[in-house]
């Protein structure tokens, strides 16, 4: 199987598995599946592996990852790889950036991409620095400033070639150049020059040894998510840092050993002294290998990347006067190999060419029993961790959600009903407690209005718009009064016809006023009612059912409480009304009407609750009228009384004798208002009995409500789900298992068939 087709069959097999991961996890996640922990574990420890796996075979990608020490010679490395001197490579520090090399097939395709850093990216870049005390980098970069700002203002940039030679400068730029590159995030080349394949990519990884922990976070992840290494490596045993190399790229792949994927490139092996040095340095550092990793020998190849750039003409003059003139280079590298043949000493010992050979023969060859067995693996511990999830659940769930939802909706619904039977109970006791503490008070004997907020409450605001509709009827009645006077003034103020006039005229004023409390009782009580109404719907988790079964329509409620409180309320303030507004004080028009109201007036004289005599008998009133208030003598002799409440004024005009006169009805008017019609109609039993026909016909409706109660539940309201037991609580709790376990056997048996 060639890399194509293996790329290709493992890309649809892992997408199959991690499939089947999902579904099983979703399943093992389910406290009442009872999957083990151990599988769950399996489950979460092979998916990042397997992920990272599938997105480098979607991308199309095979990534190598360049990795050695600072100054290890990545950089020169890469130039011989390229065989272009394209990367700088001073003794002192010269790469900034990452460089992600990519292989293209075509000339056209070949570009350089410079993504800048933002800016949260640059000041992280800046608390790096600070923390690892990189004075000398924090004061190159503040030197730069203007030139570092430009850059990441500019943004990402493509600059297209034809051959690696013409964006030698630009690369450098961006790459090693200090006024630029600190604002530089990578650097990506694609070119033909890499490798004979499509995809591979040769990542240059950060030096773990540069002091930032940046870098050492950028190489764990390349290394953790890379298909092979290059360890360019400078010194015979290994340092600290390049220890880390091997514990990254182990915890990355776990199914794979680090000798499977990994090349070591003994790098500058001119700088040995004798033959005899060389060849120690090389045993020494494949025993190294061996004790540490496995590696085999023929993975370790010596070489000079340097003296490939210089013996074949490619280095640039810095590279020249790092490395040496391609007479020296030659004649140390035959004296420390012993090969004479230039031809030989290009090929065998700068090591690049055998090194690329090792390396194309694991693209053409090997990478494909590495990637069968990096994959395999993997997808052996899921689909595994998987078949055995499903078989544990099986045994107590079907897989078939219809049979699993009818068998729990039927048990669930038993519960509920025996669970309602209980809160039924409850309901009832805690409304009965409320009607009882809020509405009335029981005696001794039984339920008595002994007190009760809501009457009060009503009574209080009776007052409130008794008085508001009084100022109101006053300010009314006193602007026609001059119109009414006007015209019952010529030739002279006919005071009799006035006064009549002015009573005709107010008498309707007052009509429309007992309408308007009227109405504005009813909006007192349906507020109450509406209260009453939302406490209800509290003890039934504030389901709307509660009100639209209670009051089926707020509008036609409110036109029922209006009549019913104009009925009450006309049939005695109406006859109020007649007796003091329609005729003046000791005409035939009052005595009349007097005669004909009959009875209902004795009623409000026994309601009567205010500490005025003169008002006690609304007759004898009526008869008198402010006689009975300002004048001494008809106080004594009707009351008994030898005060005056009340001063008359003392002025012969006829028009404020009218006045006068009419002003005190309407006083007495709303005395009546204030003092007995509200105890006389009936206002706090017709209040009471209208709250208590609420709370009756939602105790009759229990039936109602436990309808109610069970749409409520299925449909999850969290009140009533944070009252019910734990058993109630999940509707669906074991269909999702059945349907989870539905879909990990769906899914199972596609990634079955692909296999096959």
């Amino acid at each position: 199987m060639d890399w194509k087709t293996a790329s290709a069959y493992y890309e649809a097999r892992l997408s199959d598995t991690l499939n089947v991961h999902r579904h099983a996890l979703n399943l093992a996640q389910l406290p009442q599946a009872n999957v083990p922990d151990r599988l769950r574990q399996t489950l979460l420890n092979e998916a990042p592996h397997a992920q990272r796996q599938l997105d480098r075979l979607r991308k199309r990608e095979f990534r190598i990852a360049i990795v050695g020490l600072e100054k290890a010679g990545k950089s020169t490395f890469l130039n011989a790889w390229l065989e272009c001197d394209l990367l700088p490579a001073k003794a002192a520090r010269c790469t900034f950036t990452t460089t992600q090399v990519y292989s293209v097939i075509h000339d056209s395709e070949q570009r350089l991409e410079v993504q800048a850093k933002t800016e949260e990216q640059f000041q992280q870049l800046i608390q790096d620095l600070t923390r690892a005390n990189a004075q000398e980098d924090l004061a190159t970069i503040r030197h730069h400033e203007q030139t570092l700002s430009q850059v990441r203002r500019e943004g990402n940039i493509t600059i297209a070639f034809t051959r690696l030679e013409d964006i030698r400068d630009q690369l450098k730029k961006y790459v090693a150049d200090e006024c630029y590159a600190h604002s530089v995030l990578e650097a990506r080349l694609y070119t033909n020059k890499l490798a004979q394949a499509e995809g591979i990519v040769f990542y240059d990884v950060p030096g773990l040894d540069s002091g930032l922990a940046k870098h050492v976070d950028e190489a764990q992840q390349m290394l953790s998510d890379c298909d092979a290494v290059i360890l360019v490596q400078r010194f015979t045993s290994l340092r600290e840092k390049e220890l880390d190399i091997i514990k990254f790229t182990e915890q990355g792949d776990k199914n794979v050993t680090i000798a499977d994927k990994l090349f070591v490139f003994l790098s500058r092996i001119d700088s040995q002294a004798t033959p005899q040095a060389l060849q120690q340095h090389i045993q020494e550092a494949a025993q190294d290998w061996a004790q540490r990793t496995k590696l085999p020998s023929s993975r370790i190849i010596p070489g000079s990347a340097g003296a490939y750039l210089i013996l074949n003409q490619l280095a640039e003059h810095q590279t020249e006067i790092e490395i040496g003139s391609l007479e020296v280079v030659q004649a140390q590298l035959q004296r420390i190999t012993g090969i004479s043949d230039p031809q030989t000493l290009k090929t065998i010992a700068t090591g690049i060419p055998t090194l690329k050979d090792n390396i194309f023969e694991y693209i053409n060859n090997e990478r494909v029993n590495v990637l069968k067995k990096r994959c395999e693996a993997s997808m052996s511990a899921i689909l595994g961790a998987a078949e055995e999830i499903r078989a544990i659940t099986s045994k107590n769930y079907p897989e078939n959600p219809e049979d699993a939802k009818r068998f729990e909706e039927e048990k669930q619904r038993i519960l509920f009903t025996e669970w309602w039977e209980h809160k039924w109970d409850t309901v009832r006791a805690e409304l009965q407690d409320f009607y009882m503490t809020t509405i009335v008070s029981a005696g001794e004997s039984g339920w008595g209005i002994v007190s009760s907020h809501n009457i009060e409450r009503f009574q209080e605001r009776y007052h409130q718009v008794v008085t508001a509709e009084m100022k109101n009827l006053r300010e009314e009645t006193a602007r026609k009064r001059d119109v009414i006077f006007a015209a019952n003034s010529n030739p002279v103020f006919d005071r009799t016809n006035a006064n009549f006039r002015w009573r005709e005229s107010l008498y309707v004023d007052v009509t429309k006023t007992l309408a308007r409390i009227s109405h504005q009782l009813a909006d007192e009580l349906q507020d109450q009612a509406l209260n009453l109404v939302d406490y209800m719907k509290t003890l039934l988790w504030d389901s709307p059912q509660v009100k639209a079964r209670l009051i089926e329509n707020t509008q036609t409620y409110f036109i029922l409480l209006e009549n019913s409180l104009k009925v009450l309320f006309l049939r005695f303030a109406r006859p109020v009304a007649e007796a003091l507004i329609r005729g003046p004080v000791k005409s035939d028009t009052r005595s009349e009407i007097i005669k004909n109201i009959g009875v209902d007036i004795e009623i409000v004289d026994n309601y009567y609750q205010g500490n005025e005599p003169a008002y006690s008998v609304l007759k004898r009133y009526v008869k008198y009228g402010s006689d009975l208030l300002c004048n001494p003598e008809t106080r004594s002799q009707v009351l008994g009384k030898n005060d005056a409440v009340q001063t008359k004024p003392d002025s012969n005009d006829p028009k404020t004798a009218v006045i006068f006169e009419v002003d005190t009805d309407l006083n007495a008017f709303e005395e009546y208002l204030n003092q007995a019609i509200f105890q006389a109609a009936g206002f706090d039993s017709y209040c009471l009995q209208e709250l208590k026909g609420l709370v009756d016909s939602f105790r009759d409706k229990e039936g109602s409500w436990a309808g109610v109660a069970l749409n409520e539940w299925m449909q999850g309201n969290p009140k009533l789900l944070s009252e019910v037991p734990e058993a109630l609580r999940f509707q669906e709790v074991n269909l999702e298992v059945s349907e989870r376990l539905r879909q990990l056997s769906t899914a199972l048996q596609k990634a079955s068939r692909v296999t096959e």
